[in-house]
């Protein structure tokens, strides 16, 4: 077995390109990517479901919490790149997990959640129509999310 790094090392330290299998996995888990956005509740009850899987490359959409309203489409690399850019730049795995409103027991009250996994970085975050300190930057990236949506024409 020492033999074997010892070669690695050497490789590595000649400028050989040999990389170890974390490495390849690393690479691999870069193009994992995927949200789940939802909107839900206030006076008219409204639901919406917007998700994207890079496995199936397919952004679905849904308006009815039963999900039998659904509608999906693949997405363009370009799309998917700059969402993660928006995502990223915007640093959406530093935010708060919950931004609370400042009234409980508003019945306009509407839910909105954001869960994100890129690579091997999963968050979610949560915050209503009525919460404060709610950072500019979600706004962007759900910004974005829509402008993909109404591109491909899901919802």
């Amino acid at each position: 077995m020492s033999e074997d790094n010892d070669k690695r090392s050497s490789a590595n330290q000649e400028g050989g390109s040999s990389s170890s299998p974390n490495q390849a996995n690393a690479n691999i888990n870069t193009n994992n990517f995927s949200f789940k956005y939802t909107e839900s509740g206030g006076l008219n009850a409204r639901y919406l479901l917007i998700s994207f899987d890079s496995n199936t490359n397919t952004l679905t959409s849904s308006t009815d919490i039963s999900g039998s309203n659904l509608s999906q489409k693949t997405i363009s690399d370009s799309d998917k790149q700059e969402l993660k850019e928006t995502i990223i730049q915007n640093n959406f795995f530093e935010s708060k997990a919950d931004y609370p409103p400042e009234k409980e027991d508003d019945p306009s009250l509407v839910g909105y959640s954001l869960a994100i996994t890129i690579s091997d970085k999963t968050h979610t975050t949560a915050w209503t129509n009525t919460s404060k300190e709610m950072p500019d930057s979600i706004k962007k990236v759900i910004d974005e999310i829509k402008k993909v949506v109404t591109k491909e024409k899901v919802v």
